[in-house]
């Protein structure tokens, strides 16, 4: 499962040059400041090969605020930089979510 969150940390990465959004500050910064820590949590899990899922939690909440950056840091008029916040966003949490799930011991 890290090597799909960590295509969602590089796509996070050049969304902005590639939808036409890096030149709104807060837009790029977020998608920038996403992908980097999704991608960083990717490869330390690959790395690492434990059953630790605290780099899923980390990416599950980064998921979930870059889902309400575009409300909360207002650049959700620009409606390629929402829709790739939410849409990738979205991915990333529910990604990171379902192997949250599935890593939990069951009773």
């Amino acid at each position: 499962m890290y090597w799909f969150t960590g295509i969602l940390g590089l796509m996070f990465l050049v969304a902005p040059f590639l939808f036409g959004y890096a030149d709104n500050f807060s837009a790029l910064l977020t998608s920038i400041g996403a992908g980097v820590v999704v991608l960083v949590m990717s490869i330390l899990e690959a790395l690492r090969h434990e059953r630790e899922v605290w780099e899923y939690w980390v990416a599950a909440a980064i998921g979930l605020l870059v889902i309400a950056a575009p409300f909360a840091l207002g650049f959700s008029e620009h409606t390629s930089a929402l829709w790739s916040s939410v849409l990738l966003g979205s991915l990333v949490a529910i990604s990171a979510g379902s192997k949250i799930y599935t890593s939990q011991p069951k009773v």
